[in-house]
């Protein structure tokens, strides 16, 4: 019985830094894997469908799309995070109707995509809550892909399917709520200002996410 209770005594003393790891999802030197589902909604932007002359409008006719992020995450510091991932971030449709529905349109179709790399802020702010702040860099690609119809007339250089890679900033804000040990649930906003270039029009984005995180 004696050594039963040694065995014991020994088990629980060896286990219990491991618990007490387990209960601090905030240490430093984990790895996560994440992903978010939400809403990307794109501004009014004149620049993906110009025309070479005339009045002008309106543009945005589908501005808001799913925004998905798959996300990879190492915890430096109680309150430093580096992320990287891959991010789906809409495809929208733009109309220039200068004429009215019946005089001829320039429309527009225009897909987001792209990696990127964030730093993160971190602020633990008690009841398994955590403040976030993040600004990175966003590798985007951009396809733009136009069609003429009536007798409207696009912008000079205008070319009906245009492609751009770029980087470009992105910031946002969010809070994340600790499950336990080993899952988080997030909630994001990001900006994406000025995706893409002239060729496909430069567009700003608004992403709001909801999310889960698993640590490893």
């Amino acid at each position: 019985m004696k050594s039963l209770v040694a065995f014991a005594t020994m088990a629980a003393c060896a286990l219990a830094p491991a618990a007490a790891h387990a209960r601090s999802p905030q240490d430093a030197g984990t790895w996560y894997l994440g992903m978010t589902v939400g809403s990307a909604n794109v501004g009014d932007t004149p620049d993906v469908v110009p025309l070479a002359v005339g009045p002008s409008g309106p543009f945005v006719t589908d501005e808001r799309d799913p925004g998905v992020k798959a996300v990879i995450g190492y915890r430096l510091h109680r309150h430093f995070a580096i992320e990287g991932g891959y991010a789906w971030l809409g495809e929208y449709q733009f109309s220039n109707q200068p004429n009215g529905p019946t005089g001829g349109a320039l429309t527009a179709d225009t897909r987001v995509i792209g990696l990127f790399v964030d730093a993160v802020g971190l602020l633990p702010i008690g009841w398994g809550f955590t403040a976030l702040a993040k600004v990175g860099v966003v590798g985007s690609e951009v396809r733009t892909t136009r069609t003429v119809t009536g007798g409207v007339t696009p912008a000079p250089g205008l070319t009906t399917t245009s492609y751009a890679d770029a980087a470009d900033l992105k910031i946002g804000l969010g809070l994340q709520y600790d499950l336990g040990a080993r899952a988080s649930i997030r909630i994001e906003w990001e900006r994406y200002p000025d995706i893409g270039t002239a060729s496909t029009g430069m567009v700003d984005l608004d992403v709001y996410s909801v999310g889960v995180m698993l640590r490893f």
